[in-house]
């Protein structure tokens, strides 16, 4: 027994050889799930520019528009109205501004979170007693901080952004048109339905199928809450009876 616990037997080697596999496979999942984020991120971000450059127009006094009351009227004297935003054109703005910020945040937080997962690879490997604890103590440490939840958690933010983007989109289309600003309702409310259904159900049945990252973190978040609160009752409960 004593030759195989000492700090360069093979037992090490072994152990090291096999949760090499295991991390890697933690690892390669939460990498994928960040390079699908960095792409959708990238292509949200360029299409909500897109939207922007356009909103952001409604925002500050057209010059052309000037110039061409100013002919029409070139000897009247008049006394033109201060400008004014309106109330939609700065709700619509401060929506889609927000949707671009936590966008470039997620995308940051993804970038991050590969630096993290680099990390965690890179130390692996080595043969003795010493690289088998710092490779426990490092998985302890990443179930500690949460690691798996932390960046599993990123794509709530784009998710955020994107129903934004939505809420914008619909009060931007309704200020054009009506019909249009009800279809564009009727197809967000929709979506959000959707997800809150994908999302919601797999928390009341193990057996659902439509089971996402983010239900398992509500669960998590949930069962947690829950355990705490119990043992917050049981703790008054019996203070109450001392």
């Amino acid at each position: 027994y004593g030759r195989h616990v000492q700090w360069d037997s093979t037992i090490w080697s072994l152990y090291l050889k096999e949760t090499e596999k295991e991390d890697k496979d933690l690892a390669d999942s939460l990498q994928v799930r960040v390079d699908d984020l960095l792409i959708f991120a990238g292509l949200f971000a360029g299409i909500l520019t897109a939207f922007l450059i356009e909103s952001r127009k409604d925002l500050q006094v057209d010059p052309l528009q000037e110039i061409l009351q100013a002919l029409q009227k070139p000897l009247a004297v008049t006394t033109s109205a201060p400008f004014q935003v309106s109330t939609s054109s700065l709700v619509v703005n401060c929506l889609w501004f927000t949707s671009l910020g936590l966008t470039l945040f997620s995308a940051l937080c993804a970038v991050l979170a590969r630096e993290w997962l680099a990390g965690y690879i890179h130390r692996n490997g080595g043969s003795s007693s010493s690289d088998a604890c710092e490779r426990l103590l490092r998985l302890k440490r990443a179930y500690q901080w949460r690691l798996v939840s932390v960046v599993s958690g990123i794509p709530l933010l784009i998710q955020l952004a994107l129903f934004l983007f939505s809420a914008g989109l619909v009060l931007f289309v309704w200020n054009n048109s009506i019909a249009l600003g009800i279809i564009m309702l009727f197809l967000t409310i929709f979506g959000f339905m959707l997800y809150i259904l994908g999302t919601v159900l797999p928390l009341f049945s193990s057996a659902c199928p439509f089971r996402t990252t983010m239900s398992r973190n509500y669960a998590t978040f949930w069962r947690t809450a829950f355990t705490s609160l119990r043992a917050s009752s049981l703790y008054v409960m019996q203070s109450l009876r001392k």
